[in-house]
């Protein structure tokens, strides 16, 4: 799949689960949602940084204003990465959860927006169809191991090619 059409599958996916953990009203379940939230923008991020914005900027530069490949994801990334340890170091039933969470949607609103209307469009200009279909499957091939994340506070990542890593503490939804 082209990357560019990926990474927006990924951002109607990622604002889906914005929609269940806002929505999402017994706690067992909501805790799920808010995991599979983490989990899956985590991923994007990471696909984005390590893999699509690399290849955008060897091919539009590093440039200033509409479209800024250069400085403005990074900068949006990292205010995602800092709102989203604030929503989970936050108890999903505290009354500081819903306001922090709230921000971290308007993060990401802000962030497919910019991708979508500004960066997109210049990398699908200036880059061969091809290149994009083989940059969607190394998007697609960079998605980690699966990871089951628990409200206990710890995660087991399924087996997956020889790789088991078990125990790995994350921080808790439901804690304080």
């Amino acid at each position: 799949m082209n990357a560019t059409h990926l990474l927006m599958a990924q951002h109607r996916a990622i604002e889906a689960l914005f929609d269940d953990v806002a929505h999402e009203t017994r706690r067992p379940q909501r805790a799920r949602a808010a995991s599979r939230l983490t989990e899956e923008l985590i991923a994007h991020m990471a696909a984005e940084e390590t893999i699509f914005y690399p290849a955008a900027r060897a091919v539009l530069g590093r440039t200033r204003g509409p479209g800024d490949v250069g400085g403005r994801v990074p900068d949006e990334h990292f205010m995602l990465r800092v709102q989203l340890r604030r929503v989970l170091a936050t108890s999903l039933h505290t009354p500081a959860f819903t306001p922090r969470f709230e921000a971290l949607r308007t993060l990401f609103s802000h962030h497919v927006q910019a991708e979508e209307t500004e960066i997109f469009p210049r990398v699908e200009a200036m880059v061969s169809a091809s290149r994009l279909e083989s940059l969607g499957a190394e998007v697609e091939g960079s998605r980690p191991p699966i990871w089951i994340v628990t409200t206990e506070t710890h995660a087991a990542m399924l087996p997956t090619r020889d790789r088991v890593m078990r125990g790995v503490r994350l921080p808790s939804l439901t804690e304080n």
